[in-house]
């Protein structure tokens, strides 16, 4: 029999507590990406056959209001041909747009993306009848969408538009009202200190001012790079990333990708990164942590990660690769790695790995298989701190504990297939809605606020706490699950 310490039991009832209050109002969880608040079912319309299911995301996430500009994910399912097949999208007889079907995300994902393309200024609150379709010869189907009227926003939203601050490294952009906005004089701050430290790549990239925007909602992991720096900056932020450590991290990338290179193998383009930042999310020794993946037999071997770093455990991966590229920096030097590190080339079989392989043999003259030989008798060699072990084992924990939320509650947010709207075209529009909303129904800021919770507790090394917290959330999350 599995006995329940009082610190789960205490946020288990209040969970059922809630679900109690959910049943009575008649709501459900808010999801994001959906045409309505309370995740409706979208069905292809009848046909004389079945037709495959199709899932229509619609954002900005939650309720639409008069005056949005609005964007549809039209997704496929698994294994659906899209060859020389677009989607389209209706209103009544009006052709709204068309799209052709490709690859989205980290993941892949076959889809149709149709940005900020149906314009609702013009329309009358109420319910209107959008139709999509397959073209040719698809599935078509109809889908309900409710308009509010638009001054049922509040002020802050309706009020909300973009501004920026030029500080000695880049340019901030952030929307007005939100929690960046209020502290944006200390982020500003932040990010020239940190700039200051970007050495060696900061001096070899040049003096250019760097682009930053900072989102009021969680994306991913709080950060990335596409065209500027992407940083999250809220309150409630339960990805459990801090804007120093993120800032620093994407900083890495956009001097890195200015320095060039034939092929950056992924695992040391991020392991750069993290190297750089002294850390992934949190400031930590790399060593001794990687020490720690062979204790909980989580080391994945350098080929396979090599080939496949981003669909390999999330935090496992860079903590390898943070690892890898400081052993190469302190074993070869700085100048060495870099060099070997910018003349990377495509091999003839496409793999990562290969490319990696040929370069460390005309650079160091090892073979990959043998850097690896090197860096685990390195790794064995570290002391193991119990600590460490605990350390990681919940850093692990946690971060997945946050995707299954994000991928049940928040798919938006989901680091795979995330909803990384260009910032720049958001500005020229001035659309702010799809950082400013996102799911926040009394589940969701209660879910949200547990792992923020997880989080605290273990940064501050309370790891029977964190244990517990993480514990309690996946218990939620099943029941949550289950009752679908």
């Amino acid at each position: 029999m599995k006995i329940f310490t009082t610190s789960i039991i205490a946020p288990m009832r209040r969970l059922l507590m809630l679900l109690g209050i959910l049943l009575l109002v008649g709501c459900a969880p808010a999801r994001a990406g959906t045409v309505e608040t309370f995740a409706p079912t979208l069905s292809p319309a009848p046909s004389s056959t079945p037709d495959p299911q199709f899932r229509l995301y619609v954002h900005p996430d939650g309720p639409l209001y008069i005056g949005d500009q609005v964007s549809f994910e039209v997704i496929t399912p698994t294994g659906y041909d899209t060859h020389e097949k677009k989607a389209e999208v209706r209103l009544g007889e009006k052709l709204i747009s068309t799209a052709d079907f490709n690859p989205y995300g980290i993941a892949g994902r076959q889809q149709a993306t149709f940005w900020w393309t149906w314009d609702t200024s013009a329309l009358e609150p109420g319910i209107h009848m959008l139709s999509f379709a397959v073209t040719p010869d698809g599935p078509s189907w109809q889908q309900a969408v409710h308009l509010y009227p638009r001054n049922a926003l509040s002020v802050s939203e309706r009020e909300a538009r973009w501004e920026s601050v030029v500080t000695q490294c880049c340019i901030l952009n952030y929307i007005s009202g939100t929690d960046a906005a209020r502290d944006i004089e200390d982020l500003a701050e932040t990010a020239d200190s940190l700039s200051e430290s970007l050495v060696p790549l900061a001096g070899e990239a040049g003096g250019e001012k760097i682009p930053v925007v900072i989102m009021s909602r969680t994306l991913g992991h709080g950060g990335f790079t596409n065209g500027a720096i992407y940083v999250s900056y809220l309150d409630r932020n339960y990805a459990g990333s801090t804007f120093d450590m993120v800032f620093h991290h994407e900083s890495v990338h956009w001097l890195d990708r200015t320095l060039g290179g034939d092929l950056r193998p992924t695992i040391l383009l991020e392991g750069l990164a993290v190297y750089e930042a002294g850390g992934h999310f949190k400031p930590e020794p790399l060593f001794p942590r990687a020490a720690a993946l062979l204790s909980l037999n989580w080391y994945i071997p350098l080929r396979p990660l090599v080939d496949s770093f981003y669909p390999s455990q999330h935090e496992i991966g860079y903590l390898e690769a943070g690892a890898l590229v400081q052993y190469l920096v302190e074993t070869y030097g700085w100048e060495a790695f870099n060099i070997f590190y910018r003349d990377i080339h495509p091999a003839p079989s496409g793999l990562q790995s290969d490319a990696m392989d040929l370069a460390l043999q005309n650079h160091f003259g090892l073979t990959l298989d043998q850097l690896e030989e090197n860096f685990l008798a390195y790794l064995k060699a570290q002391p193991v701190d119990l600590s460490h072990i605990e350390d990681v084992r919940l850093s692990v924990q946690f971060y997945d504990t946050v995707r299954r939320y994000q991928q049940m509650f928040d798919p938006s947010a989901f680091f795979q297939t995330a909803w990384l709207a260009d910032a720049s075209v958001m500005r020229q529009k001035n659309i702010t809605a799809d950082y400013l909303r996102r799911p926040d129904g009394i589940l969701n800021q209660y879910l949200e606020n547990l792992l923020v919770e997880a989080d605290v507790a273990l940064r501050s090394g309370d790891y029977t706490d964190t244990a517990q917290r993480l514990n309690a959330l996946n218990v939620m999350l099943d029941i949550l699950e289950n009752a679908k």
